[in-house]
């Protein structure tokens, strides 16, 4: 090659930026560099023919453009400065050409090679299929999978970036449609799996040099894609918890807004859809006839407050309904976002509460009622008891007192039968006593030791002579009457329950008739004993029916005409009850009856036997009561008079009081052996009048009297400081055996006050 082509060649491309060098073809396909300028040698760094042979990979194209006068173009990727670069050369003689380098991108290679976004630039020459690649970054390249190689010879944008065969058509009609002027929205795709794992890219376009340069930038999505499908599958599990939940569930924004509720929540309100509902609060759907309190509440949730099963009202379904919620913020990074809350119908609670309610008030009254009728008969058999207890009282205590003066037949016969009468009147009156303290529950059961020879002893010593009046026979047979029949009970209550089942045998037997009573240890082990009781007859016998009912009170057999209030079958029952016991009956008409009577009893220890005995000598001592001083305060001056004249029948000093504080200003000025205090006196009762004495002298026995036997006023007597209680009509024979327990403790002399 002349020298003045290459002068001229190095003057010319003194004023150009791009890399170029003069080509001479030595002979075949040998080719060496004749010129290079200053770009060529610095930045391709190319001294001689093979170098610049690794970057335009063969000669092809070079003997193509010394063949003719056309320019020769191409694009090439550069694997030593990884970059594609344009090639363009021009024939200026023979065997004599000129090559242009420049990179594809019009702009520093290094500013996308180390970017984490794939950046490829293709030249647009006549539509899509002439689409070249001149340019693809690091990122690219380790994302697609491409070879820069590769990557020169593809016009397919799809084949370049090796995208998922199912969404290439996708990619070439995204190309066509920006090349054609419209606007893409960013696409998402799959590119080949590698590795058997496919990734996912989103791709945008834009123009590195309008109609002719433009630009795929993509970044890999596939951990966001594999997060959505993950909260996807969690939201569909959620929803799926949230429809087979029974309670209604929503949620809502910051604004009280609906974004959300579960099936039974739309099925509760007969919703097909959750878009009825969404951007709406409560005001909107008008399911509260008065929505603040609903509304305030929820602005408490957005505040931070959680609330459970705040009761409230909604309209559904064409009536209001009782509801629970229960609400709680939703947070976001720390801020609430809304709430979410959950309901359930409580109609049917409600209702059933109310029902409840209703009825407990109902019962309440009925209650209250009762009471009140129950407090009205006790005090109505209160008032009985001491308005018939008090001329009792005065009956029994005169028939006493001529019994013991007269002994002339007629007026024996004629007292006696008098005071037989007052005892029916007073048996009858304790009957009923009795069953209102049973029923009302407040009976109480006293254990005190008895043999089975003395139990039986009192009891027949009360039958035989009734059996004896009507020629009925009487026969006993104890086999509980031995000391190892020792046994703590209420022997009172045990008694009252034979006497009352004998009582009954001997009203309702027919003179010549038998009755029998048996009793036996049915049962024993280390600390109690099982006693039965047998007691037969061979009178009219018990109905079936009758036996159905004969322990409900004032019921009588209907062909029964015996006197006689109804009551005893009731209170034996009951008895037995509360001693633990049971009672049988076996009876027909004609047959007569068997009642069988078992009560457990609590074995008696030594010392409890020895105690017993001695207090038991003490009760049978005879303390005289000659010259003793007697206080009596009792109000109904008869009775008053009877009391005194059986006191002084047996040698006793007697004086009288004839109300609470005339007693104890007696009291205070003389010392007194015993003091009789009736309770229920004028000016001051006998509570008191105990008390006002207690303060002065703690010593002298005081006896309550009262026609009253209630419980409550047998407790307040001793508590008041009184020592003893006996109910009016006062049985001569149980005074004086209290009297003469109370001063066998004291001193044998007796008390004289002052003359």
């Amino acid at each position: 090659m002349n020298k003045n082509l290459t002068d001229q060649f190095m003057k010319w491309n003194g004023s150009t930026n791009i890399a170029c060098c003069l080509l001479t073809r030595i002979a075949g396909n040998t080719f060496s560099i004749s010129a290079a300028n200053t770009r060529f040698t610095e930045r391709l760094k190319i001294t001689d023919f093979e170098s610049l042979e690794k970057i335009i990979e063969n000669r092809d194209h070079l003997n193509k453009s010394l063949s003719h006068d056309a320019a020769e173009e191409w694009t090439v990727f550069c694997e030593t400065m990884h970059c594609f670069l344009d090639c363009r050369c021009q024939r200026i003689e023979d065997n004599v050409c000129v090559l242009w380098i420049s990179a594809a991108e019009q702009q520093p290679i290094d500013v996308l090679s180390d970017i984490p976004i794939g950046i490829i630039r293709m030249k647009v020459a006549q539509g899509p299929a002439k689409l070249h690649c001149t340019y693809m970054n690091s990122e690219a390249l380790a994302m697609t999978g491409t070879s820069g190689n590769e990557a020169s010879k593809c016009f397919h944008a799809s084949d370049l970036m090796h995208v998922h065969s199912a969404d290439a058509c996708r990619i070439e009609h995204m190309l066509a449609m920006f090349i054609s002027g419209k606007a893409v929205q960013p696409l998402e795709c799959r590119l080949r799996p590698q590795d058997g794992h496919v990734r996912w890219i989103r791709v945008s376009l834009s123009w590195v040099i309008p109609q002719k340069v433009l630009q795929l930038a993509f970044v890999n999505i596939s951990t966001e894609k594999e997060t959505l499908a993950h909260n996807r599958q969690n939201q569909v599990l959620l929803q799926k918890i949230l429809d087979t939940t029974q309670a209604a569930i929503f949620w809502k924004d910051a604004e009280r807004r609906f974004t959300g509720v579960n099936k039974a929540f739309l099925e509760y309100y007969g919703f097909d859809s959750e878009q009825v509902l969404l951007g709406k609060n409560d005001e909107d759907m008008g399911w509260h006839s008065d929505p603040d309190p609903y509304k305030n509440d929820e602005l408490r949730v957005l505040q931070g407050e959680s609330t459970t099963r705040v009761p409230g009202m909604c309209f559904c379904k064409g009536e209001n309904r009782h509801i629970v919620a229960s609400k709680s913020p939703l947070y976001e990074d720390g801020k609430i976002v809304g709430l979410v809350g959950s309901f359930e119908d409580v109609t049917s609670e409600y209702m059933l509460r109310k029902d409840v309610v209703d009825l407990n008030a109902k019962l309440h009254a009925a209650l209250k009622k009762e009471r009140q009728a129950n407090r009205a008969k006790s005090d109505f058999l209160l008032r009985m008891s001491h308005d018939m207890r008090t001329p009792l009282a005065t009956i029994v205590g005169l028939s006493d007192l001529e019994l013991k003066k007269h002994r002339e037949p007629d007026l024996t016969k004629a007292f006696s039968t008098i005071k037989a009468c007052s005892n029916f009147l007073l048996a009858i009156l304790s009957d009923i006593l009795d069953l209102q303290k049973l029923s009302n529950g407040k009976i109480d059961v006293t254990p005190t030791i008895c043999t089975g020879a003395h139990s039986a002893k009192n009891i027949e010593s009360i039958i035989r002579p009734q059996a004896e009046a009507k020629n009925i026979t009487f026969i006993t047979h104890f086999n509980c009457t031995a000391t190892n029949c020792h046994a703590q009970i209420d022997t009172r209550k045990v008694q009252q329950i034979i006497v009352n089942l004998l009582n009954n045998a001997v009203k309702y037997t027919q003179p010549g008739g038998t009755i029998t009573w048996r009793n036996d240890i049915s049962g024993e082990n280390a600390d109690s004993i099982v006693v039965t009781h047998v007691i037969s007859d061979n009178g009219p016998g018990i109905s079936k029916k009758f036996q159905a009912r004969m322990y409900s009170p004032f019921t009588q057999e209907d062909h029964v005409s015996s006197a006689g209030s109804g009551l005893g079958l009731a209170i034996v029952k009951n008895l037995v009850d509360i001693l633990g016991g049971n009672i049988t009956c076996k009876s027909a008409p004609g047959q007569g009856t068997t009642f069988t009577v078992i009560l457990p009893h609590k074995k008696a220890t030594a010392a409890d036997i020895t105690a017993f005995h001695k207090k038991n000598r003490t009760q049978h001592t005879a303390v005289s009561l000659e010259g003793r001083n007697i206080l009596i305060c009792e109000d109904n001056a008869i009775n008053s008079e009877i009391l005194k004249e059986m006191l002084e029948s047996e040698g006793a000093l007697c004086e009288q009081a004839f109300n609470g504080r005339e007693g104890v200003e007696k009291a205070r000025g003389r010392n007194y052996d015993i003091v009789m205090m009736d309770i229920r006196m004028p000016v001051m009762d006998g509570y008191q009048a105990t008390r006002e004495i207690r303060e002065f002298d703690v010593d002298t026995p005081i006896v309550a009297l009262s026609a009253n036997v209630f419980a409550d006023e047998i407790q307040n007597a001793f508590e008041s400081g009184m020592d003893e209680f006996l109910e009016k009509p006062v049985v001569m024979s149980k005074m004086f055996s209290v009297l003469g327990q109370l001063l066998s403790t004291t001193s044998d002399a007796p008390l004289h006050g002052p003359d």
